[in-house]
């Protein structure tokens, strides 16, 4: 623990935070490549039977380990950051508030920049949630604690499910299935041009991200619940004091380890329903809470394991990826688009799972060696300069 406390004060930056965000990284490029960036998953017939085997054991790996995890953690680290950011500036008698609304702001135009390409991106929604953020900043935290347990259980679904309830059922008919929607995306995104498909996806995809987010799905709601845990998480200085809540920590990562495989072993005996039916809503507590609590244990193991200055040191590139995390996710998603996609090289046929995965893997350990030799020449990754120039509205120091 001493070796992190003395490279924190060094750079003025909790390290442990950033190789939490690298590995983060790597778990949604590989969720994204099993999903092929969403130009949706096909089962080509694998070349060797190995091959067959080991997309067996990536798919269970992902979606036990994986899928559903990672997504928790990088939403908590944007409102752990969100807080050390206000905090700092208070710190020196700065109001940041108003600077991290024009911050979100920019964050909103890349991440529209960002959707034109990658349908599945996460940033405007960040953006947008952030306003929420700010407002929360100095509300009491047994009230945070409060909105952040609903919205992670699924209260603002189960809302949703008791409003269409009461209100009548549209008279419209249905003019597309899923299923023929889902056709009709995967016809855009695999044999159309790449004109074609940021046409697709600044209109209809943008439309429908929205609707997942904040309509009948309600993703939206539950990030916003994460944002708020990793702010009451800065709020009593976790990270800055992992010492004095050790022993808390390991108590909550046995509990949160039984209570795992005690949901695991409940859900295949919970009531199924339609999605927008109280039965179905029951399921969504439960995925909550396994995904929640397995994040957590990711945490747990990950800080445990860096108090190690072994580790640490084997850990330094992952170190670097994470502080250009902003970079790295957009050019992850930028490369793995242009790998699966019918403009690109079109891989969604040859590749199953595994190999997939290790596309994704194989190109991130190149963007962990670039990330580490940029660092040791720049301050900042190239579009964490550009959104940190804006935010301030001039150009900041970028050589060491």
């Amino acid at each position: 623990m001493q070796a992190i406390r003395k490279e924190e004060d060094t750079n003025n930056r909790i390290t442990v935070i950033d190789v939490i965000r690298g590995i983060t990284l790597i778990g949604i490029c590989a969720t994204h490549a099993f999903q092929h960036f969403g130009a949706f998953t096909s089962n080509p017939q694998p070349p060797f039977p190995w091959i067959g085997t080991m997309d067996e054991i990536t798919s269970w790996i992902l979606q036990y380990l994986v899928m559903g995890k990672f997504f928790i953690i990088f939403s908590f680290l944007f409102g752990l950051s969100f807080f050390i950011q206000m905090d700092s500036a208070a710190k020196k008698g700065v109001d940041f508030r108003g600077r991290f609304l024009w911050r979100l702001t920019l964050l909103f135009i890349i991440g529209l920049l960002h959707s034109a390409i990658f349908r599945n991106d996460i940033l405007i929604i960040y953006a947008v949630l952030g306003v929420p953020l700010v407002l929360m900043y100095r509300w009491p935290s047994k009230w945070l604690i409060s909105i952040a347990l609903f919205f992670v259980l699924g209260g603002a679904q189960l809302t949703y499910i008791g409003y269409q309830a009461l209100v009548p059922a549209s008279s419209i008919e249905q003019v597309e299935t899923p299923k023929e929607r889902r056709a009709r995306w995967q016809e855009i995104f695999l044999n159309k041009p790449f004109s074609e498909n940021i046409q697709h996806n600044t209109t209809e995809q943008l439309s429908f991200k929205f609707n997942f987010q904040f309509g009948e799905y309600g993703r939206g709601y539950m990030t916003m619940g994460f944002f708020i845990l990793g702010l009451l998480a800065g709020r009593i200085r976790l990270f800055q004091n992992l010492e004095k809540y050790q022993q808390q920590l390991l108590k909550l990562a046995w509990l949160a380890l039984a209570v795992v495989l005690l949901l695991y072993a409940l859900k295949p005996i919970l009531p199924q329903g339609e999605r927008l039916s109280l039965a179905a809503w029951l399921v969504i507590p439960v995925d909550s809470l396994i995904n929640l609590l397995s994040a957590y244990l990711w945490v747990f193991l990950i800080i445990t394991l860096y108090k190690k200055a072994s580790v640490q040191k084997r850990l330094e590139k992952i170190l670097s990826y994470g502080r250009m995390g902003l970079t790295n996710y957009i050019l992850q998603s930028v490369i793995g688009v242009f790998i699966f996609y019918g403009y690109g090289l079109a891989l969604h046929h040859e590749l199953g799972v595994f190999l997939s995965v290790a596309v994704c893997l194989g190109y991130t350990y190149l963007q962990l060696q670039i990330s580490h030799l940029w660092l040791k020449k720049f301050r900042y990754g190239p579009i964490e300069w550009l959104w940190r120039s804006g935010t301030y509205l001039k150009w900041q120091a970028l050589k060491r």
